[in-house]
């Protein structure tokens, strides 16, 4: 006899977050997330651990506000789409308004749990107001941003002091057109990890090029934000 599956989130936090989304949340929000469909037969390659446990967390979110809208996409039958919005492994979510993000992109690429569960929902409901708890100076400063920014922040469910970056780099990209912040979970994509030289979390990535080890302020990552976002003076 099947057992039923062991809820994510426990039932008194959710009822502490239907009670949160009924009251922050303003816009409809569409978490697409990538995937791919279970199957029996193992494919060498398409390995995707977490996929399931991102999906039944999604559902288990979705279903404690009308405004949050699940679409599973799968990664390997609909690679146009994944192509389309660059997305290049899985699990990937992609936080968008449910009309199409008028702004930047906000995206996690792993299973968001631990320290991050709280990263994840503080974003939503970001792109649900289509503002966020950024300083008013530092929103300000981001309307400068002309060219795309790419930020890249490595993190691990058991780094608090990760996501504050990732909370950050999220803030940012809801804020700006021209800002796309990834949230990686480091332990989940070693490959990705390895590439970029990550030895403790948070470290991000801007643009491929710079590198900021550690948890930064406000400032200091609007900075280095604006130095790869501006065009160059004449």
């Amino acid at each position: 006899m099947a057992t039923a599956q062991q809820e994510l989130i426990p039932t008194p936090e959710k009822a502490r977050l239907k009670r949160d989304f009924r009251k922050h949340l303003k816009s409809a929000v569409a978490l697409r997330l990538f995937t791919q469909r279970p199957s029996p037969i193992a494919i060498p390659g398409r390995d995707c651990r977490y996929c399931p446990q991102t999906l039944r967390l999604l559902e288990e979110l979705a279903a404690l506000s009308p405004k949050l809208e699940l679409e599973a996409i799968d990664f390997h039958a609909e690679p146009d789409r994944a192509q389309q919005n660059a997305v290049s492994r899985i699990p990937a979510i992609l936080l968008e308004t449910a009309a199409g993000q008028p702004k930047g992109r906000a995206r996690f690429y792993g299973l968001p749990l631990g320290y991050q569960l709280p990263v994840f929902i503080e974003s939503v409901k970001a792109v649900s107001r289509g503002t966020t708890r950024l300083s008013l100076t530092t929103r300000k400063q981001l309307r400068r941003v002309s060219r795309p920014v790419h930020l890249q922040v490595f993190v691990t469910p058991g780094s608090e002091i990760s996501a504050g970056m990732a909370l950050l780099a999220h803030a940012m990209a809801v804020e700006s057109p021209h800002i796309t912040a990834d949230v990686i979970e480091a332990e989940e994509f070693p490959d990705l990890a390895r590439r970029y030289g990550v030895r403790q979390v948070p470290l991000t990535i801007i643009n491929e090029f710079a590198t900021v080890a550690g948890m930064v302020s406000e400032d200091e990552l609007l900075e280095k934000t604006l130095q790869a976002g501006l065009n160059p003076p004449e």
